[in-house]
């Protein structure tokens, strides 16, 4: 009986040098996961505020380099902190010094007001983006001696990229370790400078990526991703 019942269990469970050799069935891939709420392609229709703003962008660039009111949109510590014009961390992240400027932020707006908005609703774009750029403006006035003038959305717009940032490593598909890669690769190859230019405030660039991680993962909790349309 013992011989019989060692043939029949050799016969179930073939196996070498009397180690078990598992069914080839336990190892099928299951049904592939399904795609992530940012891997759907936004409509252009999320473009609209990106747009709008840009156009706020334009138009003031013009006032301040023809009229002499425009005198009032640029920020500086002693306009901030010494007159108390407490409107001017706003104004000038719409002020640029000419269409290179703005042309220069022009990609980089447009892309992640785009994402922002079509992702994670107004509430990213542009309400936090704004005051991620409202922000960094007031920090790095600060930093710098009170009659250095400051212009432009720069800060803002890598405040902007943080925040994506910090959204996509939560929220991707992807796993975790491939997230932060990529993180990682965007900031190096598009974020970090190859050249440095004399009239571009890399301060505020600083601070405002800081200032849109921060934020971003200040928002986690209470931020919902959606499915764009």
């Amino acid at each position: 009986m013992c011989a019989e019942k060692n043939e029949k269990e050799c016969c179930e469970f073939p196996d070498t040098d009397g180690l078990y050799q598992p069914d080839p069935e336990d190892f099928e891939e299951g049904p592939p996961a399904p795609p992530g709420p940012l891997s759907i392609f936004p409509s252009r229709k999320h473009l609209l505020p990106a747009l709008v703003c840009f156009m706020l962008f334009y138009a003031l660039s013009m006032v301040h380099s023809t009229y002499p009111y425009g005198d009032l949109l640029w920020v500086s510590g002693s306009s901030l902190y010494g007159l108390h014009e407490f409107w001017r961390p706003f104004t000038a992240l719409f002020v640029h010094s000419g269409p290179g400027h703005l042309l220069s932020n022009a990609i980089m707006f447009f892309v992640f007001g785009w994402v922002l908005k079509a992702y994670f609703g107004y509430t990213a774009f542009p309400v936090l983006s704004f005051v991620i750029g409202i922000t960094a403006n007031l920090i790095t006035v600060y930093l710098y001696p009170p009659e250095i003038r400051l212009i432009g959305a720069s800060g803002m717009i890598y405040g902007m990229a943080a925040l994506w940032l910090v959204y996509f490593i939560k929220f991707d598909d992807h796993t975790f370790p491939v997230r932060v890669m990529r993180a990682a690769g965007f900031v190096l190859v598009m974020l970090i400078p190859s050249t440095i230019e004399p009239n571009v405030s890399y301060l505020a660039h600083g601070v405002g990526f800081i200032t849109g991680a921060v934020t971003g993962i200040a928002t986690l909790p209470c931020i919902r991703v959606r499915i764009p349309d």
